[in-house]
């Protein structure tokens, strides 16, 4: 399922809110908002390739994400040479690591003279030494052992939800009551404080909508955090994910390419998993048949086991370490929903229908031949909600072929009878 390119407005409002971030975290080390204000208009955003800002204008988006969140700062029309910086992009950073990473004995002038007279059509010389500076690939950095594996320091958050921790992994093979094979996916959130697991669940598919379920499932349970760490996977690297995480006030951080290490701590618990309740499955009264069998199980398992055995990180238990600590709860639970539906753009047919998810729905006839944008649950396409130019229409209707076919006939007929 393809999303819509983020728009220039909504790209925007994401920078915004990561200068946001910044900003609280700069006060949350005892910075007053003025200097804090002062160090962030020093600096390009998002990277050194970016764009500054004035103080002025970083002060207003303060007060304005303070007044109104995220809506606060998404509203705010773009400016017309917004991204026009040069810069150098994922892809092609990742393949000069890389680069760099097998050769790490060659000069580095040698290698881009090689990358020049091969067509990589890479920037100057001096804006790809920069790029390997920021990133620690330089060759001072390289020589004081920057490739070796594994953390340099150790670090845990000061309180449960301040850092939450995902990743997939594969889950067991089932097989069904018909004999049917089922692949499974693990999704599991893991706090980094205290080393519990605001929720964890395996489905069919290790996507975005799958991530996001949990996300939701987990927030529901357990509270908001304030850091969403996740590795450079497709499902947590998109604009969507930014979106969800912006409206709920989360800050979404990825692990750098080539730090794995980084988020050891939740795959150490995926490994737990797999090494205590998936070996389990095998004896406790068979094997399971379904995915909904395997996510009763594996909450039963979580609940009454992992949540209260002692952790050999921490010396208490997860369920007793992240209890009596204030929570960020959701505002409004049941408003939650809309706030993860997915968005597409389609143009409504002259038929008054559009195709999602390979099934066809109705939207409202004065819609016809217009685009509109379509906001639904990933997982149940339901509700399918239209919008046009920023306002909603209703939903959209699942489309009846056979009721259409009686009705036109019904309509032909009194036409004839005329």
């Amino acid at each position: 399922m393809k999303n819509s390119a983020p728009k220039p407005k909504e790209s925007l409002a994401l920078l915004r809110f990561e200068v946001i971030c910044h900003l609280k975290t700069l006060r949350q080390d005892g910075l007053p908002l003025a200097e804090c204000v002062r160090v962030a208009a020093s600096r390009p955003w998002p990277g050194e390739n970016g764009q500054y800002f004035a103080a002025r204008t970083i002060e207003t988006w303060w007060y304005d994400y303070a007044s109104k969140g995220y809506a606060g700062i998404a509203g705010k029309p773009a400016r017309q040479d917004a991204g026009q910086s040069r810069f150098i992009d994922e892809e092609t950073g990742l393949w000069i690591i890389e680069a760099i990473s097998k050769s790490p004995g060659v000069p580095f002038s040698v290698l881009y003279r090689l990358w020049d007279e091969h067509g990589r059509g890479l920037p100057s010389e001096s804006s790809v030494r920069r790029f390997l500076k920021n990133k620690g690939f330089d060759p001072r950095s390289l020589k004081a052992g920057r490739l070796e594996n594994g953390p340099t320091k150790a670090f845990e958050a000061p309180a449960p939800n301040d850092l939450w921790m995902v990743d997939f992994a594969n889950g067991p093979t089932l097989r069904s009551i018909d004999d049917k094979v089922i692949s499974t996916q693990l999704c599991v959130i893991l706090d980094d404080h205290s080393r519990l697991i605001p929720y964890g669940a395996y489905y069919l598919t290790g996507d975005t909508a799958s991530f996001l379920d949990c996300l939701k499932q987990a927030i529901l349970r357990r509270g908001l955090p304030l850091k969403l760490y996740t590795d450079q996977g497709k499902p947590f690297v998109n604009h969507h994910a930014r979106i969800v995480c912006a409206n709920l006030g989360i800050r979404l951080l990825h692990a750098k390419p080539y730090h794995a290490w980084s988020k050891g701590k939740v795959e150490r618990l995926i490994r737990t998993i797999q090494n205590d309740f998936e070996l389990t499955l095998r004896l406790d009264g068979g094997p399971v048949h379904s995915v909904t069998e395997l996510n009763t199980a594996f909450s039963r398992w979580i609940a009454a086991t992992y949540h209260l055995r002692v952790h050999s990180s921490t010396g208490q238990s997860p369920q007793a370490r992240f209890t009596g600590h204030p929570i960020r709860p959701i505002e409004e639970p049941d408003k939650i929903d809309p706030l993860f539906y997915t968005r597409s753009e389609r143009v409504v047919r002259k038929d008054g229908t559009v195709t999602l998810g390979k099934k066809l729905f109705e939207v409202p006839l004065s819609l016809r031949a217009l685009a509109i944008e379509l906001r639904y649950d990933p997982i149940l396409f339901d509700p399918v909600e239209v919008w046009h130019k920023g306002a909603c229409h209703g939903l959209a209707r699942r489309c009846d072929l056979h009721l259409n076919s009686a009705l036109n006939h019904h309509h032909r007929g009194t036409n004839y009878a005329r």
